[in-house]
């Protein structure tokens, strides 16, 4: 990838020689939560993972970040640590930008609108998330979800990870909702497939869900 293409090059371009390009495979940590990190990241190509795991096991998914993103653990600048893991889920290709460098940019006033519009529209898009973890039930959630995701009447996944990263829910909460919907005769389930049998009672049931997640066309925007 040419760097003089990524939208931050006009802010970075006189550092590039302090800027490393760094690659991560599948799977790998970028991060982790014991970590003292300080390092700031953009995303040149790939997928990234935020997560939590619990002193039990329990992984929580907190975000999941693509290209031209930033991710690092940022709950540093707010005096917090939330512990959390930084986690390749594709391949990725990274600037690493260290603290320094970070000081540096953030004295131009351009680049600090940038990069506090793309982390807050983050914790914005996280704390909408909670919320309707909060405002609605599971079956509720899994219909928008499925509705959202699918082709026509059909909705297709490689494997039941992947599903648990579609529709945030645990495996085993994901497991109770595909069964009562296949009791309920509102869904069959085939393999990698979810295939619609009542796609009627499913958007009804989603009918809140979809509300909430109307926007209202505001034309009151960041100037980005």
């Amino acid at each position: 990838m040419e760097l003089d293409d990524i939208y931050l090059y006009g802010f970075i371009k006189e550092y590039l020689n302090e800027i490393a390009i760094v690659n991560f495979k599948k799977g790998q940590y970028i991060a982790r939560s014991d970590e003292n990190f300080t390092e700031i990241f953009y995303i040149l190509d790939g997928n990234v993972r935020v997560e939590c795991i619990t002193e039990y096991g329990k992984n929580f998914l907190v975000d999941e970040l693509s290209k031209n993103e930033f991710v690092g653990k940022f709950s540093y600048m707010y005096e917090q640590n939330l512990f959390c893991d930084i986690k390749a889920a594709s391949n990725v290709s990274l600037l690493k930008i260290s603290k320094d460098i970070f000081n540096k940019l953030q004295k131009n006033p351009e680049f600090l609108k940038v990069f506090l519009y793309k982390i807050s529209n983050r914790i914005y898009y996280m704390y909408k998330k909670l919320m309707m973890k909060n405002l609605f039930t599971s079956e509720e959630m899994f219909a928008f979800y499925l509705l959202k995701s699918s082709e026509g009447d059909i909705f297709k996944f490689k494997n039941t990870s992947e599903l648990c990263n579609i529709f945030p829910m645990s495996r085993k909460g994901l497991y109770n909702v595909i069964n009562k919907f296949i009791k309920k005769g509102l869904i069959r389930k085939e393999k990698n497939s979810i295939i619609f049998i009542d796609k009627k009672q499913l958007l009804e049931l989603s009918v809140h869900v979809r509300e909430f997640n109307v926007t209202n066309g505001s034309n009151i925007k960041f100037d980005i």
